[in-house]
């Protein structure tokens, strides 16, 4: 294992622990809010059209098999809707150590590398950094680094950065009461019953309410 991923991740590691662990365990004192205050956040990566008026929110886990297996189709509704959908991609880190690699994401981010193509690295090489339910930081790291030109070393540097986006998230998907990814709203609307076929439905109905 290259020794400067391992320093890195051991520093983002002890940067994000006691935040991830203090915001799952605390729903409980979480106030009171509309669903849609929790929903959309200005820094949050999209995929789609900004000015597309149904919105497609996925809390989702980069090490979640069922998250890989919806992303592409999720980028084809996208890419079908002229310009009607867009796709507002919110963190639901529960799997063991994917906090660790939704901030390497983050991180990427800051470097300059789009949040698709990274994305899709990891979630189309998910069987070689990610095995029953638990993600390998340190192979996902070398994968970024090797696929999209992620810059480890530089990565730490920007960890402060990342981490009140990462808090948000985990914030809000405790308030939303989110144990589950991939988990969709449409237009504020979650999808009760879980499956592609659900979803679409609820997205072709909200594009015609609304064009």
């Amino acid at each position: 294992m290259n020794k400067k991923i391992v320093l890195v991740l051991a520093v983002i590691i002890f940067a994000i622990t006691a935040l991830i662990t203090a915001n799952l365990y605390k729903s409980n004192i979480v106030k009171q809010q509309t669903t849609d205050e929790f929903l959309i956040r200005d820094y949050s990566s999209i995929y789609g059209s900004e000015d597309a008026k149904v919105v497609l929110v996925e809390f989702f886990d980069p090490a979640c098999e069922t998250c890989a297996q919806f992303a592409p189709l999720i980028k084809e509704l996208v890419n079908k809707s002229e310009n009607r959908l867009k796709v507002i991609y919110r963190y639901a880190p529960l799997h063991e150590n994917s906090d660790i690699v939704v901030t390497l994401l983050e991180l990427a981010k800051e470097q300059g590398i789009p949040f698709d193509k990274a994305l899709n690295t990891l979630l189309t090489n998910q069987n070689s950094w990610a095995q029953n339910h638990m993600a390998n930081p340190e192979i996902a790291a070398t994968l970024l680094e090797q696929e999209v030109g992620f810059d480890v070393q530089k990565a730490h540097f920007d960890i402060s950065t990342v981490q009140d986006r990462i808090n948000q998230d985990i914030k809000d998907m405790v308030a939303l009461g989110i144990n589950k990814t991939p988990s969709f709203f449409v237009n504020g609307k979650p999808l009760e019953k879980f499956g592609y076929d659900e979803l679409k439905k609820l997205i072709d109905s909200e594009i015609k309410k609304v064009y």
